[in-house]
């Protein structure tokens, strides 16, 4: 049996009862010593000398208690490390003041043990691992209500900022801010225009775009975003010309996006959420679409309905045929599109003989009824095909 195991739990109550018995200033001292050993806690600080006093009192208190169970003493320890977080004290500097606390108990209780003939050196060595067992439990303590007030204000500091973006999303006041109010609590310039963002969501809770507000705030433009079940939102406050910079700050995550034309009017923001919307929804996977890259792929994305009754009067005959041979004729007609109407472009794409792709786009005027080398008839082709979901081959 090892010394301390042997040694009688009563020994440290003891030692710190008789301690306290005649050095009642005891934690009036102590917290002098942190004062002076950690600087956040001398005059003006954050935490006012009463409240020190109270910790340190708690400190010695608990030390002395070699851990019997006290639920009220427990809550009274978190609750001290809560004030400090409400006072966005430093955990760091908590966790020292502790530590400096733990060492000055230790010290006046080896001084007054030899003293006074209390306890020998071989039991004082038991003690000490009593001591820094009960400061290690009194750290647990403090750091848990501390961090406890840390969760619940950044929740409520998060439900706060959520509810002012649906304000200013709403485009008019609600009933916890008026619009200007939550403008200004989110710190979004009146004076600059803005655009709006949506970015494809997941479903899950997981945010597509952590931390894209710091990357926006280091090109100097403040934004301001919301989660949604399907997609996230954003204000950005920005020019025209820094449009390219939100751009790449959005690629930079591989989401798919939309950003809506540039407004300085507040009030039209519901508008705009529209046209973000609507950019996203002419976005491919990947993709980051301002509303104005393609007249043609937002028109169709804004208005599905028209867009799909168009495809099928247009494509009818060629979503009519195998799936291989369908997915082929679109998939190189996108292709020519996307170059340009390039065939040369398109076979190097498509790793194909140009005079393949010419088969194709012939096949394709055929079925149709419509050439190509028309622009209106293309045109109609065009937005067929971006209106037409892609479908799997088999």
């Amino acid at each position: 049996m090892s010394a301390e195991q042997s040694q009688p739990p009563s020994l440290l109550p003891r030692l710190t009862a008789n301690l306290l018995a005649t050095a009642d200033d005891l934690p009036g001292r102590l917290a002098e010593t942190i004062r002076r050993r950690v600087p956040s806690y001398r005059q003006p600080s954050l935490v006012s000398d009463q409240e020190l006093d109270d910790s340190c009192a708690a400190h010695v208190g608990f030390i002395s208690s070699l851990g019997q169970p006290d639920p009220e003493r427990d809550k009274t320890i978190r609750m001290i490390g809560a004030s400090r977080a409400r006072t966005n004290f430093p955990l760091p500097d908590v966790l020292d003041a502790i530590r400096v606390g733990s060492e000055f108990i230790w010290g006046e209780i080896v001084d007054h043990a030899r003293s006074s003939g209390t306890a020998s050196d071989a039991e004082l060595v038991t003690v000490a691992g009593q001591v820094w067992s009960m400061s290690d439990e009194f750290v647990g303590l403090m750091s848990a209500g501390y961090r406890e007030e840390q969760d619940f204000r950044l929740i409520n500091g998060e439900r706060l900022r959520y509810a002012l973006c649906d304000t200013v999303l709403s485009g008019h006041d609600q009933p916890t801010a008026t619009l200007w109010q939550a403008v200004d609590r989110l710190g979004l310039p009146r004076d600059r225009p803005f655009v709006v963002v949506a970015v494809e969501a997941q479903g899950d809770g997981e945010v597509p775009t952590p931390r894209v507000d710091k990357r926006l705030r280091e090109d100097k433009m403040e934004s301001a975003w919301l989660l949604r079940s399907d997609v996230e939102l954003g204000i950005v406050s920005c020019f025209h010309d820094q449009i390219r910079v939100v751009r790449k700050a959005l690629q930079g995550y591989e989401v798919r996006a939309g950003i809506s034309p540039v407004t300085d009017d507040f009030g039209h923001t519901p508008q705009a959420v529209r046209l973000a919307r609507t950019a996203l929804a002419a976005s491919d996977a990947g993709q980051v679409t301002f509303f104005s890259d393609s007249a043609i792929n937002t028109m169709a994305a804004g208005a599905p309905d028209v867009a799909s009754e168009l495809a099928g009067i247009v494509l009818y005959r060629i979503l009519e045929l195998p799936d291989l041979e369908r997915e082929t004729i679109l998939d190189t007609v996108r292709t020519w599109f996307s170059t340009g109407g390039s065939v040369a472009e398109s076979a190097r794409q498509l790793f194909l003989h140009p005079n393949t792709v010419r088969n194709r786009l012939r096949r394709l005027e055929t079925l149709t009824n419509r050439s190509l080398s028309d622009p209106r008839q293309a045109a109609e082709v065009y937005l067929a095909v971006v209106s037409l979901p892609r479908r799997p081959v088999g």
